[in-house]
Parts: structure tokens; sequence; C-alpha cells
């Protein structure tokens, strides 16, 4: 289409444009009106990524802003990646408007040329959201594994390996993706005059290195996470957290299939977004994974708290449901009593008193230590429970014990 459609006169142009973007199967009418498609599939599985990433990224900040009260290189990359990943979230949302996930042969070229366009702008995005990402998790692998060069240098010099690796991928991956085309508006209108390079290749390229650098950094720490002297179960689900990154190889792998897909199957505007599905799971689970090693002290600090909230809710409604129901069924027919009555009470009141900030008596004038203070009240309220005295004539009879008041503080 480069060379000849560049000759068109206008009126042939634009009936190209409003002809299918890729020829029909045999007895197939294109449906330019209301094709086929996957949009809901596609807007839900962008929600899910945002969320679950977002939340995570937030309980990261919280615990090390908060808790640990430390911040550094890897946080600042992985709020890059994660600023990238909602970036990512715009052009993942206008594929679908302009016909991502519907059949090429339901397009019009008009259409598949504004998507053309969007899923450039897609791939450099996603280039750069995915070198910040891996590089928080390597730079947080150097800061507990290798907190010195000579304590392993070994595993200093492999991080330092891959994170260059990544980085001269990546950039190549982005210039690649700017420098596609000569004139650069060729990318996304291919009847243009000019000249491109075959993504072919450098498709599959991309999609085998990154599912190879996924799986560098799942079992990059795995030596040093079991030379850790911890006890086994500890070492089992420090391994576990971090063996969370095997989901990110497996979207990693799933994308490359779909990306050799669309580069062997005509059908390039569907299958270009079952690839995009793959690429959100893999940007999300990413994010989640560098943010997992510091959620246990989140959950360790908020589990108890929103445990005790969600009790006493729980607690205050069963209680006052329970008290009403008794208070209606079965009214009280006491009446109060002199706790002077019950010498056992007394006891205990005198303890109470004794516990809390009574320090000395005087017992007629005189001091007293607590001890024999509360052996004095107590017979006394022996006493008084079996003479119960008539009524008090003189301050006299109260000093006395006349009333059950053996005691006079001052």
């Amino acid at each position: 289409m480069s060379g000849p459609a560049a000759y068109l006169s206008p009126q042939q142009l634009e009936t190209l444009l409003n002809g299918p973007a890729g020829q029909p199967p045999p007895g197939v009418i294109p449906n330019f009106d209301d094709p086929p498609n996957i949009n809901g599939l596609v807007i839900l599985t962008l929600t899910i990524c945002l969320v679950f990433a977002t939340l995570a990224v937030l309980m990261r900040t919280y615990t090390k802003l908060f808790l640990i009260r430390s911040w550094d290189y890897e946080d600042y990359a992985i709020i890059l990646g994660w600023l990238l990943q909602i970036g990512q979230a715009v052009p993942s949302s206008l594929i679908i408007r302009d016909g991502g996930g519907v059949h090429i042969w339901n397009i019009r070229l008009s259409t598949f040329s504004k998507l053309l366009y969007v899923v450039n702008v897609h791939s450099i995005i996603y280039s750069v959201t995915v070198f910040f990402i891996k590089l928080s998790i390597l730079l947080q692998y150097l800061r507990v594994f290798v907190p010195s060069r000579k304590g392993n240098m070994v595993m200093f010099l492999t991080i330092h390996v891959v994170i260059w690796s990544l980085f001269f991928f990546y950039l190549l991956d982005v210039a690649f993706f700017i420098g596609l085309c000569d004139p650069r508006k060729k990318i996304w209108q291919p009847w243009t005059y000019g000249h491109c390079f075959s993504s072919d290749v450098w498709n599959m390229a991309s999609g085998a290195f990154n599912a190879v650098s996924d799986i560098t950094i799942l079992i990059l720490p795995m030596p040093c996470l079991w030379r850790l002297q911890m006890p086994l179960k500890k070492k089992m689900i420090t391994t576990g957290i971090f063996a969370t990154a095997s989901f990110a190889c497996v979207t990693s792998v799933l994308r490359t299939y779909y990306t050799y897909k669309v580069v062997k199957e005509p059908d390039t505007s569907y299958n270009i977004v079952l690839m995009g599905l793959w690429t959100l799971a893999e940007v999300a689970t990413g994010v989640i994974v560098s943010c997992l090693p510091v959620l246990p002290r989140f959950f360790r600090h908020a589990g108890p708290k929103v445990y005790r909230v969600f009790s006493v809710k729980t607690k205050s409604s069963s209680s006052s449901g329970s008290a009403g129901t008794e208070a209606k069924a079965r009214p009280s027919l006491t009446s109060p009593t002199n706790p002077l009555d019950r010498p056992h009470e007394m006891e205990s009141m005198a303890k109470a008193q004794n516990d809390s900030c009574v320090h000395k008596a005087y017992v007629k004038g005189d001091p007293m230590e607590l001890a024999g203070y509360d052996a004095l009240l107590i017979s006394k309220a022996n006493a008084v429970h079996q003479l119960r005295p008539g009524p008090i004539r003189s301050n006299r009879d109260v000093e006395s014990g006349g009333w059950g008041f053996p005691v006079r503080d001052t």
C-alpha cells in the first residue's frame, strides 16, 4: 500500500479509507455499524489492574513513610512506574474506541489508522513503564541482599548487569518505535509514501527478552534467600512472597504468544488487544511484586486495628440487642441493698480503695499503715453487719463506728 496508494486521487483515497481495513473471510460481510467486540473484557481488566496496583503502591508508601520511616531509590522507581501505568491506561482506553478488539474486516481503514497511532504510543509508554518497575525490584535486591559489595560480589555484579541490560534494551525499544518509519506518520498511515523497518522480528525479540528478564528476576534472589539464617517456616513464607513474580513470568510468556499471533495473523486489530490484556496484567503484577516485601509490615500494623473496630461494633450491637430483649422479657423486681449488709463486698471495696489512691488512713486521729487499716475496716464492717446501732446523736458516735463508719479520712 505504501507505493501505489501514495498516488491515489482524493476520491480514490476516500473510497479506500471508508472500506474495510482487512479482507473478510469468504462469505463474511463487513459490519461497520455494530460489530462484535471485547470492550467489556478490556474495561474490566484495565480496572482490576489499576485498582490492585494502586492499592499496593498506597500501602507500600504508607509503610515506608510512617512505619519504617525510610525512603529509598527503589521507592522513587516504583512511584514512577505506577504513574506511567496510569498514563498507559489512557491509550489503552482509546484503543477500544478506535476499533481495538474488533475483527479487522469490521472496521474501516480510517479507524484502523487511528488504532495504529494509539498502539504506537502505548508501546513507547510500555517500555518505559516496565523498565522502572523492574528497576525497583532489582534495587530492592541490592539493598536487601547486597548491602555491601564485599558481602556477595557475584550477586552485586549480576544485578548490575541485569539493570544495565534492561536500560539499554528498553532505550533501543523506545527509539525503535519512535523511528520505525520515515516519515513517522507512515506508522499509522501505511498509504503514505516512505519506508519503514520491519517490526515483526523486533516485536518477537522484545517479547522474548521480556520473558527471559522476568524469569531472571524471579530466580535471582533464591540462593540468597535460602542462605538466610531464619526458621524454615519463615524462610518458606519469604520465598513464597518473592515467588509471586512467577505470575509476572506467566503473563510475559502469554504476551509473547499473542505478539506472535499479531505478527503472523492478518487479524491485527483483534489480536493486538488480546496481547494488550496480558500487557496490562504484566505491568500490574510487576507493581504488586515490587510492593510485596513491605506489605506484611502494613498488615501487622493495620490488621489488629481493623479487627478491633469490627469486633467492638459486633459486640456493641449484640449486647444492646440482648440487653433490650432481657429487659423486656424479665423486668427486675429487686431493690438496691446496702453494701454494708454484705461483708464480702466490704472486703472487696477496701481492697480496691487500697490499690487505687489511699496511702494513709487515720483512725481516731492516729495514722495507720494500709495493711492494718484494711484489717480494721473489714473487722468493723463485720461488726456493723452483726449489730445495727440506733440513730447517730453526736460526732463521737461516728468516730467510734456508730453507723458503720469506722474511719475518718483526712
